[in-house]
């Protein structure tokens, strides 16, 4: 066993040197460290079920199932002009007002990014706000900014706003309306504090000059295809109401996500062109990327490492109230630096062996799903919506999100809306 914990770290460490790195994608050495896991495991026959024939031992199909049915549903809603439609409501709304604009669009992106994926939200919401602030002479850079927190503080209010809370979901059995109890009021307080920070911070940007021409424009003209849009909402609509099914009918969200997408697929009558379309958006390298992660995190657990870990670390920790909060804030940096997804792969096996020093304690399972969200809004690197809008400013005069820039901007952000989390889950806990 001994041999097999070695290969193991040393696998990790060779994964999270490159996903820190950037020198190898990502999902490719997840899925190459995985791999190696498995087949060595194979050789040394140290864990049993560390093997292909027992692949859903340590593959959570639950996650993987959500994810790829979501994968299908929410691209023909971006086909038919659902999101376009959302921004240009916002636009219309607001009536020029640039305060109103910024907060209806924090929480518009939020909500978004609570139901939707958080990069076909920012993707959307980003090119709208970009000609916005082009029209007036604004620099674009306080919006993007809040644009990037808003999406990562929706994803992380739900079940399926984003993959780290669907794998700490799916390993703890939490329901839907568990994270709507539990991480959402502190995620919503965390962002109210951010908005109120900026606005105080940007109080001057948003004085408009009283000779700027307001833009009528009909959201409704955002719609490309009506039957399409008419179609997939409702599906959506249907699947999130699944999703709050209560427990006793033993209806997963991974369930009802695929039948969610079969139902779709069904009555847009999928031929093998619309397929191939639907093939093609899959996210595949995330799929891969999960894979290679839930390899390595069952090698983890089931060498002892994680115990090992827990057990060292627990010497300095006195009871459940010190180890909520010290989860909260490790896991708000291991996500500034690793980002969310890797982070809660890794801290999951580690809380596993800590419950089993202190007893169950659910608190400390929201300290990470909450601290992870916040960790991500640190860098630039810290979630998938930072590096994309990152990337799609590169090409701007002004505005452009570079990591010092972004890292000073957001620094006192997350510092604030940890220390409002931070007294969230004491609260909860002495409640």
């Amino acid at each position: 066993m001994l041999m097999m914990q070695l290969v193991t770290v040393g696998l990790f460490v060779f994964a999270y040197y490159f996903i820190i790195t950037g020198k190898m994608d990502k999902a490719g050495v997840s899925f190459v460290a995985g791999a190696l896991i498995i087949g060595i495991n194979s050789v040394m026959g140290a864990v049993p079920k560390l093997a292909i024939n027992h692949v859903g031992e340590f593959v959570d199909f639950d996650t993987i199932a959500l994810l790829l049915g979501l994968m299908i549903i929410i691209p023909f809603m971006g086909d038919a002009g659902i999101f376009q439609f959302l921004a240009l409501l916002v636009l219309k709304i607001s009536k020029g007002n640039l305060k109103l604009l910024y907060i209806l669009t924090a929480f518009t992106v939020a909500l978004s990014s609570a139901f939707l994926n958080n990069v076909s939200t920012v993707m959307v919401f980003v090119p709208v706000i970009l000609a916005i602030t082009e029209s007036i002479d604004k620099d674009p850079f306080p919006f993007l900014m809040m644009i990037v927190f808003a999406a990562n503080f929706g994803g992380g209010m739900t079940l399926i706003g984003d993959p780290p809370n669907m794998i700490v979901g799916f390993a703890n059995h939490f329901s839907f309306i568990d994270f709507a109890v539990n991480a959402t009021p502190g995620v919503v307080l965390a962002m109210l504090v951010v908005l109120f920070l900026w606005l105080r911070k940007e109080k001057n940007y948003f004085k408009m000059p009283e000779r700027e021409e307001r833009k009528n424009m009909d959201p409704f003209s955002a719609i490309t295809d009506k039957k399409l849009a008419i179609k997939s909402s409702l599906t959506f609509l249907g699947a999130i109401a699944g999703f709050v099914l209560p427990q006793s009918w033993n209806i997963s969200p991974s369930t009802v996500a695929i039948v969610a997408a079969a139902v779709l697929l069904l009555l847009i009558d999928a031929d093998s062109k619309t397929m191939e379309k639907v093939y093609a958006r899959i996210d595949w390298p995330t799929i891969f990327f999960f894979i290679g992660m839930f390899a390595m995190v069952y090698a983890l657990e089931q060498t002892g490492i994680a115990d090992m870990i827990s057990t060292t670390l627990s010497i300095l920790i006195p009871n459940n109230f010190v180890l909520t909060i010290v989860v909260f804030w490790l896991a708000m940096l291991m996500a500034s630096i690793l980002s969310a997804v890797p982070t809660v792969m890794i801290m999951i096996p580690i809380i596993h062996g800590f419950e089993k020093i202190f007893g169950t304690n659910s608190l400390v399972w929201w300290a990470l799903v909450m601290g992870q969200c916040l960790g991500g809004n640190l860098t630039v690197v810290g979630a998938a919506a930072n590096m994309v809008v990152a990337g799609m400013t590169q090409k701007l005069e002004r505005g452009k999100i570079e990591f010092n820039a972004y890292f000073k901007y957001a620094l006192p952000a997350v510092i604030l809306s940890g220390i409002t989390t931070s007294a969230y889950l004491v609260l909860r806990y002495i409640v």
